[in-house]
Parts: structure tokens; C-alpha cells; sequence
């Protein structure tokens, strides 16, 4: 995926991310609150040599060599037993030896005991203690005889305090991982659920993809404007066309823009003309031009045109007037077949020319309801944009959402902002199939 499509994807799904990064926020305080407290507390000893017969130098390397092998010591009995009868304690020798450790800080003649337990005072208790015995145990190994060797010395040069926050548990650095790991869940989780090719299944669908208004949806019904549609088809018309009269103020657009997403479909190329055939019903004087259809699609999804048709394209080629592309449907409006000249016209002079066609168009009726689409020719739209009052956005069931997004991206590039979008196909609401007209009449004032 491009690095924008990550962006649509986080901008869509942030409260998801937002949610797992505070749950991973809780988990973290809650296990941390769970989590036993553990004290560290830390006594130091200092090693010396002395000797009669060596060099300090060479006692120094002699202590050098010698205190390596101490901080194993601190896990002996001989250190061990008597902290434990000291401490009064009930713990047995190999719980204690999990509380206490030793190390000596490389080329140093330190060593250093760290003692653990639930308290401070405990911890810097136990250290001391064992720093002291291991004191005395290294100084009955290491005492020497009358020969003059060397004799080593330790000392407790550094007491062990009582900490003032616990080593254990990191409160800080669990929230910090918790906060961490809560936003990687989500963004983790927000990625494959947009990378999945997303499609469109219901209503909810559309207005999570590019926030528009659902104005409405219409069944499958028949994929020609002559065909005979159900009463429930007839319904979703009359609500679709409430809808935008209600958007509108009560009137309808005198140009309305109409561009579809998705792959191609029979519900697509007949809603023009069955909504266009709905407007007519309502005593509106309509026409319908479909930039989509081209002239070899002859008898497309109701266009009812043929080869040798003339249409818009002949007009913007100054061949034919809009009289003579005029074509009256058994509906009762009007349609404009695209014509034969196409490929004679170059999009310049469509863009140019095509504009002020439809506004002569608007004059003529009451509304006129144009498909183009980004690459239709010689109508796209960005030549019916600028005169257009007003665009739907017709969606089939099963598009993906991306595909949702990047159409209406591209319209409001060219400065259009959908009015709506309108969901074809899918499933219906009821099971009624009853066929012939409702007769659904909606009247506004000021059509003709």
C-alpha cells in the first residue's frame, strides 16, 4: 500500500487506535498495581593486601587476581546460615540465595552485595548482614601465615541504605510499554482491516468510507427503463426522490450530476433513466443524457438507441441540433444518446463547448440528469461539474471502499461535494415481488 492509503486507513479507524492504545494503558497500570513490590539495597566491600616480602604493586595485582573468585561466596553456608539466624527467619537457604547476589566491577577490588526483599529495611538488613559475613569468611580464607604471604583484608566501606523506590515493579517504564504496545495492537489491527479490500455491504458502509449522507437505496430490479418494476423499487425511488427535494429546499436540481462507482452493472446503467422516468411521473419535464454508454452498446440498459443514432457528440460537432437528438421514451421524458462522433471531438473542445450545451439544456427542461464518469467521453466530470446543481454518487453492493473513496476524492478535486450517495442492489427489505406501477406521485411546486 502507498503511504496515503495508510493515512486514509489510520484517519478512518482512529478510534480503534485510540481504544487499543488506552487498553493496553489500563492493562499496563493494573498489572503493575498487581505486581509485588521488590526493594534493592546494595553494601560494598573493599579489598586490600598486605604483605612484608611483595611490592605494592604486586600485592595490588595479587587482590587483583584473588577477588574474581569472591562473589560466589556470598551463596555459601558459611555466609548464608548465620544471616538467616540473625533475620529469625523461616526462609530456607536456597529461598535466601534467590534474594542476594554478588559482583566485582571489572580491574576494581570491590565487591559489591545486593540484597532483595518486600521492604526497604529489610533489603538494606539483609545486604549489611551478608556483606559482614562475607567479610569475615573472606578473611578466615585469606588470614595468612608466619611465612609472610600475603594476606588480604575486606572491609565494609560502603553500608547498605534503605532504597526510597522500589526496583521492581518499573512503574514508569510498564506504562510506558503498555502505551507502546496498546498503539501497535491498533495500528497492527487498523492496517488489516483496511487492507482487506473493505467492500460495501450495507448503508452503514458508506458513511464510515467518505462521511455522505446515504440519500437512499434501490434493489435490483429490471436493468431497462421500459421493464416493470416492483412496488418496493417504486418506494426507494420515492424516498431517494424526497430525500434530495427535502437536501434541495423542495426543488429539484435543474442539472443533476449522477457518476457511479464500481464495476459496471445493469442496476447502474438503468438508474438514470427508471429515476429520470420517477422524476417524470411527478409532472416534471426531464431528459437524460448517459456519457457512460457508448454507441456499440446499442440497446444498452435502456437507452433504446441504435447505430445510426445522433446524439450529443454530433451536437458538440455543430452536425445536429438538440432538436434533432432528441428522443422521446415510453416513460415520458427525454434522453440524448451519446452519438456517433465521439472520437472526432477532443476533450478540449468538449470541455469547452460541452458546458454551455447543458446549460442550454437546463433552459429546456426541468431537470436534466447527466451520468459521466472521471474518463467518459465527451461528458466527464470535469465538464459537468462547473454547471451542475448537484451530484449523487451511485455505489453497487459489493464495491470495494477504496474505490468509494478515491471517486468522490477525484469530484472534490474538480470542487464538487456530492450531495449524497445512493446504494444499488443488495439485498431487498421485504420479499414483496408484486409488479406493476405504484403510481407514487410526488408534486412541487414550479414543475412544469
Amino acid at each position: 500500500m502507498e503511504l496515503n492509503e495508510y493515512g486514509r486507513i489510520f484517519r478512518r479507524r482512529w478510534i480503534l487506535i485510540l481504544v487499543s492504545t488506552l487498553v493496553g494503558l489500563i492493562v499496563a497500570v493494573v498489572a503493575t498495581s498487581l505486581t509485588t513490590r521488590t526493594y534493592d539495597a546494595q553494601a560494598g566491600l573493599f579489598i586490600r593486601s598486605d604483605s612484608e616480602t611483595s611490592s605494592s604493586f604486586e600485592d595490588s595485582r595479587f587482590v587483583l587476581e584473588r577477588v574474581k573468585s569472591y562473589p560466589d561466596l556470598v551463596y555459601s553456608p558459611q555466609v548464608l546460615t548465620p544471616v538467616l539466624r540473625e533475620l529469625n527467619s523461616s526462609l530456607t537457604l536456597a529461598e535466601i540465595r534467590q534474594q542476594v547476589s554478588a559482583s566485582n566491577p571489572e580491574e576494581t577490588v570491590y565487591v559489591n552485595v545486593t540484597a532483595s526483599a518486600g521492604t526497604a529495611q529489610d533489603a538494606a538488613k539483609i545486604a549489611n548482614l551478608v556483606a559482614q559475613n562475607l567479610r569475615d569468611v573472606i578473611r578466615d580464607l585469606e588470614g595468612g601465615d608466619a611465612a609472610g604471604k600475603a594476606t588480604i583484608e575486606a572491609f565494609v566501606a560502603v553500608p547498605a541504605v534503605a532504597p526510597a523506590a522500589p526496583s521492581s515493579p518499573n512503574t514508569v517504564l510498564n506504562l510506558a510499554m503498555g502505551l507502546l504496545s496498546g498503539l501497535a495492537v491498533g495500528l497492527v489491527v487498523a492496517v488489516l482491516l483496511g487492507s482487506g479490500h473493505r467492500r460495501i455491504r450495507r448503508r452503514g458502509d458508506l458513511s464510515r468510507s467518505v462521511g455522505l449522507e446515504v440519500l437512499g437505496s434501490v434493489a435490483d430490479g429490471p436493468h431497462n427503463a421500459t421493464g416493470v418494476l416492483s412496488q418496493e423499487t417504486e418506494l426507494q425511488y420515492r424516498e431517494l426522490m424526497t430525500t434530495l427535494l427535502v437536501k434541495r429546499g423542495g426543488h429539484l436540481p435543474k442539472l443533476l450530476m449522477v457518476t457511479a462507482v464500481g464495476q459496471a452493472s445493469g442496476s447502474q446503467d438503468a438508474f438514470g433513466y427508471q429515476f429520470a422516468g420517477y422524476i417524470g411521473d411527478s409532472g416534471a419535464r426531464t431528459c437524460v443524457i448517459d456519457a457512460t454508454q457508448h454507441q456499440e452498446q446499442s440497446g444498452g440498459a435502456g437507452s433504446g438507441q441504435t447505430a445510426t443514432d445522433l446524439g450529443f457528440s454530433d451536437v458538440l460537432m455543430g452536425e445536429a441540433t438538440l432538436d434533432d437528438v432528441l428522443f422521446a421514451t415510453e416513460s415520458g421524458t427525454y434522453r440524448i444518446p451519446i452519438g456517433a462522433s465521439t472520437e472526432k471531438i477532443s476533450r478540449s473542445r468538449a470541455a469547452r463547448e460541452g458546458a454551455s450545451i447543458l446549460k442550454e439544456l437546463g433552459d429546456s427542461f426541468d431537470v436534466t440528469l447527466v451520468k459521466a464518469s472521471y474518463d467518459s467521453h465527451p461528458l466527464t466530470t470535469w465538464t459537468v461539474a462547473p454547471v451542475a446543481e448537484a451530484a449523487l454518487v451511485l455505489v453497487s453492493y459489493g464495491t470495494r471502499a477504496t474505490d468509494l473513496e478515491d471517486s468522490v476524492r477525484e469530484l472534490r478535486a474538480v470542487g464538487v461535494e456530492p450531495l449524497g450517495v445512493v446504494l444499488l442492489g443488495g439485498q431487498r427489505r421485504s420479499g414483496g415481488r408484486g409488479r406493476g406501477r405504484a403510481h407514487l406521485k410526488v408534486r412541487t411546486s414550479g414543475l412544469g
